[in-house]
């Protein structure tokens, strides 16, 4: 055998032994989604349409990114989101606020509904933390409009930490979907405070 044949062999037993290695090592996928309980049975009612979250720069991508205790990000390439952050959290707060307004008329943006929004329910994301060791931190502010006007009938800010000592990624996504249910919560709070929206308008 020729010294190129067996550099060739050699080099082809690393590669293979390398994608052998990258292979193995399992991928996890994790979701946000809505965990409030529906207080009654939805029923038709005013057209609320959430619109897309917004998110800080680098947030919204594929996997999850993690922040070690002096804030520098820590991508977890074998731990992917179930899909869009941004669109996750968009589904997952127009069902809680389905489940707490009793409305089965709450719509998460790009979906189109059968009929006009008469609500709009924006939400951008200031800070989405997941830390290990230390928990999850979410900071947002919201706001309520009619679509077509740019004046806030309603409009609000969260700003919480919840702390979790462990360092798993499943751990810190649990604390990131406490927080999301309690913005969810303060923002059907504020809107069940007017029912009279909360009931389509007739023509």
């Amino acid at each position: 055998m020729s010294k190129n044949t067996l550099i060739r062999t050699a080099s082809g037993l690393l590669l293979g032994l390398v994608l052998a290695g990258c292979s193995s090592a399992p991928l996890h996928y994790h979701q946000l989604q809505a965990g409030l309980p529906a207080l009654v049975v939805p029923q038709a009612g005013a057209v609320i349409l959430v619109e897309a979250v917004s998110l800080p720069a680098g947030v919204d991508r594929p996997q999850l990114l993690l922040q070690d205790s002096q804030g520098q990000p820590q991508l977890q390439e074998q731990h992917y989101w179930t899909a869009s952050l941004s669109r996750l959290l968009t589904q997952a707060l127009a069902v809680n606020l389905s489940h707490q307004l009793g409305l089965s008329s709450v719509y998460a943006a790009p979906q189109l509904s059968l009929a006009r929004p008469e609500l709009s329910v924006t939400l951008d994301v200031r800070e989405f933390r997941l830390q290990p060791g230390a928990g999850a931190t979410l900071a947002a502010a919201w706001r309520i409009t009619r679509p077509g006007s740019d004046a806030s009938l309603l409009q609000g800010y969260f700003s919480q930490h919840q702390a979790v000592a462990s360092s798993e990624q499943t751990a810190l996504v649990a604390a990131q979907q406490v927080l999301l249910d309690g913005v969810s919560s303060q923002i059907a709070e504020a809107l069940a405070a007017h029912p009279a929206w909360l009931r389509h308008a007739a023509g």
